[in-house]
């Protein structure tokens, strides 16, 4: 965008000025979105959740304590078409983004992982947003969320199913939406912040700043995201490899497997995951 204005509510409500940053649980789209949230035009603050709520309005899924999500959404149904109900999620999601827009800031980046579940539904109701889809290799995802501080006792083999899914899903999102995303290599963010952002912020329409690499050094809000990030100031590279600690040979081509070499091939970690694991 060439404006040197935040959009307004209507325009948020069609995509402008809105970046949605997709990547799977633990694979360091907090350390992403603290490094764009570190550029004076950009706003990038924690998970926001609200249009799994909003878009599940819809399709009805899941259990609720108070009503049956199934029986909600089939009398939405009976009010609105699905175009009309859109609209009024545009309505509502222009309206959220706008009224959290900082003075100064001209993009608004959106980090939510649990987004990557309605990802499919994401373009169509912001036609005019972007997308950057952050790649990690799979087996780092699957050590961190195995190691994570939150972590429950599920044994690291029963994690890989899920991890899996992650990035099959992923890689089906940016196979469709190539025109509008910016793929993004944790690894590569970690080795090269600044050879990473700087065409991150060109796709944008900004200029890059050298100074957002020190993350550290600007105040960012805080709330669902991963805590590690506040123990350093800019990225850094000895978590990359750390799953070589515990991720055995066999767990490692089960993972690579599950994943697919032409999932794996989509997000450029072909080279870097099967070569490894061979």
């Amino acid at each position: 965008m060439s404006e040197s204005r935040a959009p307004t509510s209507e325009e948020f409500a069609q995509g402008k000025g809105l970046v949605f940053l997709l990547g799977a649980f633990r694979s360091g789209t907090t350390l992403v979105r603290k490094v764009l949230d570190s550029h004076p035009q950009i706003y990038s603050p924690a998970e926001t959740w609200f249009l799994l709520p909003l878009v599940n309005l819809w399709e009805g899924v899941g259990e609720s304590p108070r009503y049956r999500p199934a029986q909600a959404a089939a009398a939405i149904r009976q009010h609105l078409s699905e175009d009309q109900f859109l609209d009024c999620c545009r309505a509502f999601a222009g309206r959220f983004f706008a009224a959290n827009m900082p003075s100064g800031a001209r993009v608004f980046v959106d980090k939510t992982p649990p987004y990557l579940n309605i990802a499919g539904a994401l373009p169509r109701l912001f036609p005019e947003a972007k997308f950057i889809v952050l790649a990690r290799d799979p087996r780092g995802i699957l050590w961190s969320r195995h190691t994570w501080r939150h972590s429950d006792d599920t044994p690291l083999a029963g994690r890989i199913k899920g991890v899996a899914g992650d990035v099959r899903r992923l890689a089906s999102f940016y196979e469709n939406n190539k025109s509008r995303s910016t793929l993004v290599g944790y690894e590569q963010l970690c080795a090269g912040p600044a050879e990473v952002m700087k065409p991150l912020c060109e796709a944008f329409g900004l200029r890059y700043d050298p100074a957002m690499v020190q993350y550290g050094s600007a105040a960012h809000h805080e709330g669902y995201g991963d805590e590690n990030t506040r123990d350093h100031t800019k990225p850094h590279a000895a978590s990359v490899r750390r799953w070589e600690k515990g991720v055995s040979q066999q767990d490692q081509q089960r993972l690579i497997e599950m994943c697919s070499p032409e999932t794996l091939a989509t997000l450029r970690l072909d080279t870097m995951a099967v070569a490894d694991a061979a």
